[in-house]
């Protein structure tokens, strides 16, 4: 024979979701029928199918098996008459599942062993046993390197070898995006040279694997990975040589005298499962580029897409364009007779009808293979017009394709929906019709997003309402309600704008926190890539306090919030606690609002900060933003920007607006503003509430757009937040069901446990869920309980902990990360020796000081910069001196450090249900979310001070609590909770108030109620019992 077909990657009935039919002689019947010749057995480590492969196959020739009994193999397929050979061989194969860690990340990777004998498979069997358990699948699990596997493999026989399986796919692979690596020598170190080949993966095919340069060694193999008889062939090899063991061996390393490896049949990859990026749980599916332009993240549930195979290969990739190596065969794609006839017949692929007429056409040509490869078309038209057709339409590569995406099977079709309805009516169809592919053409050329080809790709994710606001000149504000895609319109639109040219030094993006300018940055970088020039982006004291370093050649000694409300009562000593309090925030509110001080008492106490200020050479965070706005308007400080992003513009102030009217262009041309007037919540902090009229007095041209379509919450949440604010209603993009609930409690403490409880059936722990809940489908980190003020989070951790739920609450963050903390620890480390080795210059704090503890390092530098006096009297020093206290020792407090540290960041990446107040809320979004303490006084709040004597809230501050409510509301996807109790305890007193004024407002027909009887009070007790 001089040309043969191999599929070397299949599965037996040991393997989890696989066909009990995938017995040897089943899988001879359909190699035959299929067209292959030669076999792979699959999961002959296990050792249940290595006695059945024994019993039922005699070897032919070395490394090579054949069935015993051949006699009535027809029988082995449904409805099938005509007679078959049983010719197939057979060679030992298995596929390995390592998961292991190495180089900081848990690796997932799956790998094809091949051996030549049943001898050699039962002495690898024999050491893998030694290391977990093959017997439970067909294809075990193992904690293995990969590495000591190829090691493992290449000790036991000079013939036996391994290849990498489905090195794209996301989960369990070489170069998966989810656990595997970015090279083969950062996976297989210096055994790299023992790798030959390569199986590309139903999703990818070798033109894709032709982006990346380094794969230009390998031959690139395919196969079915079928786990059932009717799956083989899906993906096959064919080589040039007589059938044998040494000859697929010597041909996949170039090295065959008389055989050769002549390339693959393959799957159009876009009908692979993991092709494109996607959540199939959502019904979301994304090119590379959209995926990019998101940050990964899913427009519907928030969480991380599923990278597919395409976007990991352009990812890998160093070329533009495809190159096929020198000496590489190249490919055929095909698509399954089965799906072929199931098309033009308009029933399902595994349907009667489809394998009665599947079944003929093999009686009458012989396999599959020879049907869709080699049967002439003029032949298969004699059979079926329809037939001829497709096959033709597929061997010119002319086809319609729906790609896969996160495990769901893509489409690929040959007929038109206006053809298969012409055929239905019966009328004559042209072989020569042109397929206008009008749902996805196939591009897999590198993507950079700074050619207006490549935007054209990008734009098309954007709505009309966004495009309007990305490319509107300005001076514009655009109104973006919960979900609506702000950030993605930001970006858009400073991509619109590099795309025209505009240097990147030109464009300013402000943003609120610098958590949100470091987002930015990244999905900025992520996009644009290495050497393209960014915008920059940041917060306006980020910026400040450059420029302030830039003119006085030295950094501010910047005062946080805790310290320069001391230094004020330092100033002031005359003041009580209570008149220090307001005072201060008098005065930072008038400063932030640009207002006079409204008396001269109060000009006097702020004249004596200014004064300690300067004696101490300090500064504070209002006195970097007056610097700079003074210097814009004397004129010193030149405008660079020609276009102004702001983000989040709702939470500003009247001097950091003020700034960006001096920083902005004449009129407001480039001004782009975005953000959320209904979430607008810090007036405490000076922010302005009506911001469309306080720009507008600034640019009367000003042009308001609104986004009006959100991608986050279902529309029962949309219509009860729209019940606080009726204009610009949100329309739901994504038409998932919400469900919304609301309870009476009797007390605090039952609605504690109600929500803990409620938390538990999401998370799928109770063994009796309520069935309008469906519980379990969530994670602990899809889940939050928001609350007015941190006095109420208490009873909400405890009834969580009681239930064994994990929860995080917001912690200030640790002492050891202030700036100057971190100075006094580097010094200590250099003393004790225990400094990185590019850091081992002398300490400027002698060891003599050092072993005097905290107090020593204090009364030896004093008020050397950076270092003050209030500084010595701040938390992160006092908690220093416990920490120093509680360790005995400078030792014992560099090794708890190391720990928190290294604790830190275990606590970072677990799940958690986040307890935290409303405020903090902001900008995130959950799956579920309880809103309880819906009572009137906290919410809205009154204070703290004013709750016991049950005070009026003051109009202002009213609406901006319903603003507040409002933001808690519109963080909830799909389950939203609010309660409200009878009755509660906050520090030690208890509360008998109303339940909130704003809750009167919502439509209570969109909500299950809720109220306790006693007999749900009786099963409350019960289950604490358990």
């Amino acid at each position: 024979m001089d040309r043969f077909i191999a599929d070397l990657h299949i599965h037996s009935p040991f393997s989890r979701a696989t066909s009990k039919k995938l017995m040897p002689r089943n899988l001879a019947a359909w190699a035959e029928v299929k067209g292959i010749n030669l076999l792979a057995t699959g999961d002959f480590t296990h050792p249940k199918w290595l006695e059945i492969l024994e019993n039922e196959l005699e070897p032919v020739r070395d490394g090579l098996f054949q069935l015993k009994d051949r006699s009535n193999l027809h029988k082995e397929i449904p409805g099938m008459e005509h007679p078959l050979k049983g010719n197939v061989y057979f060679l030992l194969s298995a596929e390995i599942s390592s998961i292991y860690k190495k180089n900081g990340k848990v690796r997932k990777i799956h790998n094809l062993v091949y051996v030549p004998s049943f001898d050699k498979a039962k002495v690898l069997n024999k050491r893998l046993a030694r290391i977990g358990n093959i017997e439970s699948d067909g294809r075990p699990i193992l904690g293995l390197d990969a590495k000591d596997l190829l090691e493992m493999v290449l000790e036991l026989d000079s013939k036996a070898y391994f290849i990498p399986a489905h090195i794209w796919t996301p989960w369990f692979s070489l170069f998966g995006s989810k656990s595997g690596f970015d090279s083969i020598e950062e996976c297989f170190g210096e055994l790299s040279q023992y790798i030959f080949a390569l199986e590309t993966g139903l999703s990818s095919d070798p033109e894709m694997n032709w982006m990346w340069s380094k794969l230009d060694r390998f031959f690139l193999v395919s196969n079915s990975d079928a786990h059932s008889g009717e799956n083989l062939a899906r993906e096959a090899n064919i080589f040039q040589g007589e059938i044998s063991y040494e000859g697929v061996f010597y041909a996949l390393q170039g090295q065959g005298l008389s055989h050769k490896f002549l390339g693959t049949l393959e799957f159009y990859p876009e009908e692979g499962k993991y092709h494109l990026d996607g959540h199939r749980k959502c019904g979301v599916v994304l090119t590379p580029q959209e995926t990019i332009l998101r940050n990964g993240i899913c427009p519907v549930c928030g969480k991380k897409l599923t990278v597919g195979v395409l976007h990991r290969v352009l990812a890998l990739a160093d070329r533009d364009k495809p190159k096929q190596p020198k000496n590489r065969p190249g490919y055929t794609s095909l698509i399954p007779l089965k799906e072929i006839i199931g098309e033009f017949l308009q029933v399902g692929s595994k349907s009667k009808k489809v394998h009665s007429f599947y079944l003929d056409l093999i009686t009458k040509f012989g396999s599959e293979l020879d049907i869709l490869l080699k049967i002439p078309e003029d032949e298969l038209g004699r059979i079926s017009k329809p037939l001829q057709i497709a096959i033709s339409r597929m061997r010119r590569g002319e086809v319609l394709r729906k790609p896969g995406f996160d495990g769901e099977y893509g489409q690929i079709s040959l007929f038109t929906s206006k053809e298969l309805k012409e055929l239905k009516q019966g009328r004559f169809l042209f072989v020569n019709v042109d397929l206008e592919n009008k749902k996805y053409t196939r591009d897999i050329s590198k993507f950079q997003l700074d050619t207006p080809e490549d935007f054209k790709v990008l734009s098309n994710s954007y709505t009309l309402e966004q495009k309007q606001a990305i490319s509107h000149p300005g001076p514009v504000l655009t109104i973006a309600g919960p979900g609506t895609g702000k950030t993605f319109t930001l970006l858009g639109r400073v991509f619109r704008l590099l795309k025209e040219g505009i240097s990147p030094r030109h464009i300013l993006v402000v943003t609120f926190t610098r958590k949100a300018a470091l987002e930015l940055k990244e999905r900025l970088h992520s996009v644009l890539g290495e050497g393209v020039g960014m915008p920059c982006a940041d917060t306006l004291h980020a910026l400040a306090y450059d420029y302030w370093q830039k003119v006085h050649k030295e950094k501010p000694l910047i005062l946080d919030e805790e310290g320069a409300k001391k230094l004020f009562a330092v100033s002031n000593p005359h003041l009580k606690s209570r008149e220090i309090k307001e005072s201060w925030e008098h005065l930072l509110l008038a400063r932030e609002q640009r207002k006079k001080l409204n008396t001269t008492e109060l000009e006097e106490q702020a004249e004596r900060y200014i004064n300690l200020k300067k004696d101490l050479n300090v500064v504070d965070y209002l006195d970097l933003l007056e610097f700079w706005l003074h210097e814009l308007e004397v004129g010193n400080f030149v405008r660079p920007y020609t276009h102004i992003l702001v983000d989040e513009i709702q939470d500003l102030s009247p001097l950091q607006l003020e700034l960006i009217a001096h920083l902005a262009p004449e009129e407001g041309i480039g001004f782009f503003a975005i953000g959320d007037p209904k979430q607008a919540i810090y007036s405490f902090r000076g922010g302005v509430s009506n911001i469309e009229q306080y720009l507008k007095t600034i640019w009367p041209k000003l042009k308001i757009l609104f986004l009006s379509k959100s991608y986050r919450s279902g529309q029962k949440i949309l219509d009860v937040a729209s019940c606080l604010f009726k204009e610009q209603k949100l329309e739901a993009v994504q038409k998932r069901k919400s469900k919304l609930y609301l309870l009476k409690a009797p007390s605090g403490m039952y609605e504690s446990f109600w929500v803990a409880d409620k938390v538990k059936e999401l998370l799928g722990g109770t063994s009796h869920l309520e069935a309008d809940l469906n519980g379990g489908e969530l994670s602990p980190g899809d889940i939050a309980i928001l609350v007015r003020f941190k006095a109420l989070i208490e009873p909400f951790k405890q009834a969580l902990k009681s239930r064994g739920i994990p929860y995080s609450v917001p912690e200030e963050e640790a002492f050891f990360k202030d700036s100057r903390i971190e100075i006094i620890l580097k010094e200590v480390s250099k003393v004790l020796g225990l400094s990185p080795e590019n850091d081992k210059g002398t300490s400027i704090v002698p060891e003599h000081i050092l072993t005097e503890g905290p107090k020593g390092i204090k009364n030896f530098l004093k008020d050397i910069p950076p270092f003050d006096p209030l500084f010595w009297e701040s938390k992160p020093f006092l908690a220093l001196e416990r920490l120093y206290e509680q360790e005995e020792g400078w030792l014992g407090v560099l090794n708890y450090i190391k720990l928190e540290t290294e604790l830190d960041l275990v606590r970072g990446k677990s799940q958690q249900v986040r307890i935290m107040t409303l405020h903090a809320s902001k900008g995130l979004e959950f799956e579920a979310v309880f809103l309880p303490c819906l009572e009137d006084g906290i919410v809205p709040f009154v204070g703290v001070s004013k709750l016991f004597e049950t005070e009026e809230v003051e109009p202002n501050a009213e609406e901006e609590e319903k603003r507040l409510f409002y933001v808690g509301i519109t963080r909830a996807r799909k389950y939203l909770f609010l309660s409200f109790a009878k009755t509660r305890k906050i520090y030690g007193k208890k509360l008998t108030l109303p339940s909130s004024r704003f809750l009167s407002l919502l439509n209570k027909n969109l909500f299950i109620i809720k109220q306790p009887q006693r007999q749900i009070k009786r099963k409350e007790k019960q289950n604490k019992l358990f």
